[in-house]
């Protein structure tokens, strides 16, 4: 059944990534719900999950990226490891850990992408990590833990909730 659900929210996530975050764009900064969904999805599934969730998004994202293939495949990989070692080792339902933990990872994230895309070049990736990653991470973390909030509230129950 968790299967079923992990899929759905997945194609959920990638349609809303397609349709509307260009609308919701802020200064030309978009969130990056991908990112957010390899976070969370290694965070309550554990690193394996979390690998393959993280290899099988970026590399659809990389399908229609311009960048070098399987760029994003690489930095989602990382992450959704990352985020699911590092996941039950923190207090999952704290808001304030579920902020620095998104926006950390999702700078991450961005670290990985951006120093190989930018090839060497630190100026190049600075730039990039200033006014594009630094930015959408924060933009995306504030999205996150508003539509987790609203979901756990008409669920009423956790999304993610510490081990017991």
């Amino acid at each position: 059944m968790k299967g079923i659900r992990d899929v759905a929210v997945l194609i959920v996530v990638l349609i809303l990534q397609s349709t509307i975050v260009d609308r919701i764009a802020i200064a030309g900064i978009r969130p990056d719900l991908l990112v957010a969904f390899v976070i969370y999805f290694g965070w309550i599934r554990g690193p394996v999950p979390g690998v393959v969730a993280g290899f099988t998004v970026g590399l659809i994202q990389d399908l229609d990226a311009p960048g070098p293939l399987g760029l994003n495949a690489l930095s989602k990989t990382v992450v959704g490891f990352i985020a699911a070692k590092a996941g039950y080792r923190v207090h999952r339902s704290n808001v304030g850990v579920r902020f620095f933990f998104f926006l950390l990872a999702m700078l991450v994230h961005d670290v990985l992408y951006f120093g190989v895309y930018a090839a060497g070049d630190l100026a190049a990736m600075a730039r990039q990590f200033l006014f594009v990653a630094m930015p959408s991470a924060l933009y995306t973390t504030i999205l996150v833990l508003l539509l987790l909030k609203t979901v756990e509230s008409v669920s009423k129950t956790l999304l993610l909730t510490d081990e017991a």
